[in-house]
């Protein structure tokens, strides 16, 4: 035991330092879409099926993966310890990679504030990408568990795990034998979840939200819809002509044809948290080829994650927030939040409180928390983005309200009146519910009108 602890004590060290940086130092990255993440395992927790009960934009296998324990302690500091749990693997795997050079993920770790490695499905797609190349580096026989992780891939997100196919092809197009094993271990994970939807009846729901709502999702969302973060569309256009000059040099690094399609990460919103997961990428096709010693890469990349976790910190300082634990919310009692923010949460809460127990539908980001903090079912409804509803998705939700009876509706009109180019909270559906049915009450103090269809 002894020399176990001595030989793998680091990896401790990763995951504590992971948990750190989730915890405290990138605190700040743990709403929206983490929240959300969390919400679909806790969810899945109180027996709900995916797209049948509640709207999912992507496959479902981190919604799964990041169940089990929340069966011991639902709670978000369960679901934060296990993304450090896939955080600490996902490093273990590129250290057997490439030695000390992995601390120069510590690099984009840092510069965008931990968002390389908050909590949602897209980290669990890099983190299966890295499996892959570790074991096409590896144990590049072993076919039948890549075409098996290949799945995996689809399966935590389908439009970045799909590309995952072309790089075997390219490989190995003229040895059908590798290729036939790789497809058959690919088949096993789609078999395993199309008895999983056929079971569940929710085969329709999930080929609606996952393949044909993407239409609506790109439409409504990125390139061709709205202004794009300009600065990430142009980084992230970077990132591939760096990738692809690297594979033009290297035809014969697999790491590369996966690593490029690290750009739909990015793709189509473009934002900071999904340029992250990218930017990882683009660290990682350098490692190989980066002439630095272990010693200098070592002493550097400690010190500059000292330093910059000190002055993000003190930074958070600086701009008067008062962190306060949340420990009136349920399955939040030890998240850390800004006492203003929190207070304001606990005044909306007591505001909705008034009609919990009756027909309720929230129609505003708070919606998911408050469902989570009052132990309520997810609905489909709590997640209120553009394009996130399957094919015409919009249209669908406005028919749903029209079959309900007997129901309040509560409007954020924050939300509604938020003009800022990239919010993706679903106006339309918000504006029919205004546009036909009676107002009953208000709260101008938390910005929330209440609306009755009888």
């Amino acid at each position: 035991m002894g020399k176990f602890i001595k030989k793998y004590w680091w990896v401790g060290i990763v995951f504590l330092s992971s948990f750190i940086c989730l915890y405290l130092l990138g605190f700040s990255h743990n709403y929206g879409d983490p929240i959300n993440n969390y919400a679909f395992s806790y969810a899945i927790t109180r027996g709900e099926v995916p797209y049948l009960d509640f709207n999912i934009i992507s496959t479902p296998l981190y919604a799964f993966v990041m169940t089990p324990f929340l069966f011991l302690a639902n709670n978000y500091i369960t679901f934060l310890l296990e993304q450090s749990l896939l955080v600490t693997i996902a490093f273990v795997l590129l250290y057997k990679l490439f030695g000390l050079k992995s601390l120069l993920l510590l690099f984009p770790t840092v510069i965008t504030r931990y968002a390389n490695i908050i909590g949602t499905y897209n980290f669990m797609c890099f983190l299966i990408m890295i499996l892959i190349i570790y074991m096409e580096q590896k144990h590049k026989n072993k076919d039948y568990l890549i075409g098996a992780l290949i799945a995996l891939a689809i399966f935590s997100k389908q439009t970045v795990g799909i590309f995952f196919i072309i790089p075997s092809i390219i490989f190995y197009h003229k040895d059908l034998k590798k290729l036939q094993k790789r497809f058959i271990g690919f088949l096993i994970p789609c078999f395993i979840f199309l008895i999983y939807f056929l079971i569940n009846k929710c085969l329709g729901e999930f080929l609606d939200i996952c393949l044909f709502g993407l239409f609506d999702f790109f439409n409504n969302n990125g390139i061709g819809s709205k202004s794009v973060y300009l600065k990430y569309f142009i980084l992230s256009l970077v990132a591939v002509f760096l990738i692809g000059f690297m594979l033009f040099k290297h035809k014969k690094d697999i790491n590369l044809y996966y690593l490029i399609w690290g750009f739909f990460f990015a793709f189509p919103l473009f934002d900071s948290a999904h340029f992250a997961m990218f930017f990882n990428c683009l660290v990682i096709a350098f490692m190989p080829y980066i002439k630095i010693s272990d010693k200098i890469i070592k002493r550097f990349s400690i010190i500059f994650f000292i330093i910059s976790s000190v002055i993000l910190y003190h930074a958070y300082s600086s701009i008067g927030l008062d962190l306060v634990f949340t420990k009136k919310l349920k399955h939040f009692e030890y998240f850390i939040h800004d006492k203003k923010e929190y207070e304001l949460t606990l005044g909306m809460d007591n505001f909705i409180d008034k009609y919990k127990d009756n027909k309720m539908v929230i129609l505003g980001y708070f919606a998911i928390k408050y469902k989570i903090y009052n132990n309520l079912d997810i609905t489909s409804f709590d997640i209120l983005n553009q394009g996130n509803y399957g094919y015409n998705g919009s249209n669908k939700m406005i028919d749903k309200i029209k079959k309900m009876h007997n129901c309040y509706f509560i409007v954020s009109l924050k939300d509604l009146n938020n003009d800022f180019k990239m919010f993706q909270f679903d106006k339309k559906i918000a504006n029919y519910v205004i546009d036909n049915y009676k107002k009953i009450d208000e709260s101008k103090k938390y910005n929330l009108a209440v609306y009755y269809k009888d």
